[in-house]
């Protein structure tokens, strides 16, 4: 996705996004551990600021949002208690669940220093 989007950004074009991903230097055991917690392919070969310079953009700048997003996610699940019967019916049961169950995985993964979320930003040279 980082190369395709320097492909098609303009020279001196701004890349802003946000992302889930595992701290450097986790065990095997801690990697498996995240990857179980986290989204699809949250373990990657390098950290956001490597994989984002390796795809060719510059002033690469990493914002540690984790904080914000664990109250996010927090408030989610209360709204989803709160709101229970109606997504029940409006997503069915299964995709209720699971859409909680993810959340809560989440949740433990940040708890215990497995996930992160992050703002990166940069420029095309």
């Amino acid at each position: 996705m980082l190369r395709e989007s320097h492909r098609v950004v303009k020279k001196g074009g701004c890349l802003a996004g946000f992302v889930i991903h595992t701290p450097a230097d986790l065990t095997a055991t801690a990697e498996r551990r995240a990857s179980e917690l986290g989204p699809d392919a949250v373990v990657a070969a390098g950290g956001p600021e490597d994989l984002t310079r390796e795809a060719g953009f510059s002033n690469v700048v990493r914002t540690d949002v984790t904080h914000q997003f664990t109250a996010i996610v927090e408030a989610m699940l209360r709204a989803a208690s709160r709101w229970e019967a109606e997504l029940r019916a409006e997503q069915g049961e299964d995709e209720y669940v699971a859409g909680c169950e993810r959340a809560k995985a989440m949740l433990t993964g940040i708890r215990e220093g497995l996930l992160l979320r992050s703002l990166v930003t940069a420029i095309k040279g």
